[in-house]
């Protein structure tokens, strides 16, 4: 026994000094040739695959390395991508965004999903973002000297986070649309900066959220425009700290909630829909001098046709992103007679909506 404890010992010690240490070494040297990706966006143009990737500014503010290539198929395209930076290896694992231009949204969801989920490196629970236009622009027009599309796109997700908004990761998608139903995702453009603090070798391109994209199991199936967008996030999640302009006045959500009510025949079946919404509201800075009364009509009307538009995207589309069919249908009997069915059967129901608005009395404000 002590004699194969001692070769435990001496083993290591041997391979060391004949040599084989030089592989610890060379592990390190490869360590230092990993060039990290941490943006990559996936484009359909000229019916092939587009991959753009960043790899972020570096540790001294060094520019980031922007690169993108084509192909078949997305592994093709990655693999040309390596061509390009021989001397070091790209490496995926620590990708913070997923951005999808609007044609791959529609057409190779399903198939971006499939390789994220077979892909040994790439995490399923990296935030996805839909890009109106493509990918490339915004990882290419946003990655200049002064900035990176993941600075940008990171600025992008504590504001959305902080004011409401809900940035959700590949997988949420993925599971919502894998149960027929539909998913919500953050959308986004990108603009030119005319006016920049930038000088000129150092201008980006601003990326600019646009509210929610409409995930079926097609693939992209619409843009909510953002109050639509407001819309659905009043009936879905917590719109406290949405920042909304009602009749020229700029307002900050600071209480929001909605109930979903059905109506059902004698066999059980859904005959309508009834939305109940409450909203209060302080004002920031306001157009004119309108009176706390017709703040509040202006305000439950307006909100209530955002509510309109978040619920007939839901009918058009027949994806029940709104999570309406669980709302509706709550037993197990309903949900196995009539939920295979609800994207069909929801657009037929008739929807009654209503929303309480109050605008919270400021001092700027006349009795």
């Amino acid at each position: 026994m002590r004699r194969f404890t001692l070769l435990l010992y001496v083993l290591p010690l041997a391979l060391v000094l004949s040599g084989c240490g030089l592989s610890l070494a060379s592990d390190r040297h490869d360590v230092e040739r990993l060039m990290l990706i941490q943006t990559m966006g996936i484009d359909r143009l000229d019916d092939r695959l587009h991959v753009s990737v960043s790899t972020g500014l570096g540790p001294e503010e060094d520019p980031a390395l922007v690169m993108t290539a084509s192909a078949y198929g997305i592994e093709d395209a990655i693999a040309r991508l390596q061509n390009y930076s021989p001397e070091n290896q790209l490496f995926y694992a620590h990708i913070q965004y997923l951005l999808l231009g609007e044609q791959a949204a529609r057409q190779d969801l399903s198939r971006v999903i499939e390789w994220v989920d077979r892909s040994p490196t790439v995490r399923t629970d990296t935030p996805l973002v839909i890009v109106r236009g493509t990918a490339k622009d915004a990882v290419t027009g946003a990655s200049e000297q002064a900035t990176d599309i993941t600075q940008r796109l990171a600025s992008l997700d504590r504001q959305a986070r902080s004011v409401g908004w809900s940035v959700h990761t590949l997988r949420e998608a993925a599971a919502a649309i894998s149960e027929g139903d539909g998913a919500l995702c953050l959308a986004i453009e990108t603009a030119p900066m005319d006016q920049t603090i930038f000088t000129d070798d150092m201008r980006s391109d601003a990326i600019i959220p646009m509210g929610y994209a409409v995930l079926g199991p097609d693939g992209l199936a619409d843009f909510l425009t953002p109050e639509a967008s407001f819309g659905a996030e009043l009936l879905t999640g917590d719109p406290t700290g949405l920042l909304i302009t009602v009749d020229g006045c700029a307002m900050e959500v600071l209480e929001g909630s909605a109930e979903v009510k059905g109506a059902y025949g004698p066999d059980g079946a859904p005959t309508g829909v009834s939305v109940r919404c409450a909203l209060r509201v302080g004002v920031l800075e306001k157009d004119g001098d309108p009176t706390p009364e017709e703040l509040d009509a202006s305000l439950s009307k307006t909100v209530a046709q955002w509510v309109t538009d978040a619920l007939e995207s839901a009918r058009t589309t027949r994806c029940d992103f709104l999570g309406l069919k669980k709302a509706l249908l709550t037993t197990d009997h309903a949900l196995a007679r009539w939920g295979n069915d609800w994207n069909d059967i929801f657009p037929t129901l008739p929807v009654d909506i209503a929303v309480d608005g109050v605008v919270d009395r400021s001092y700027d404000l006349p009795e």
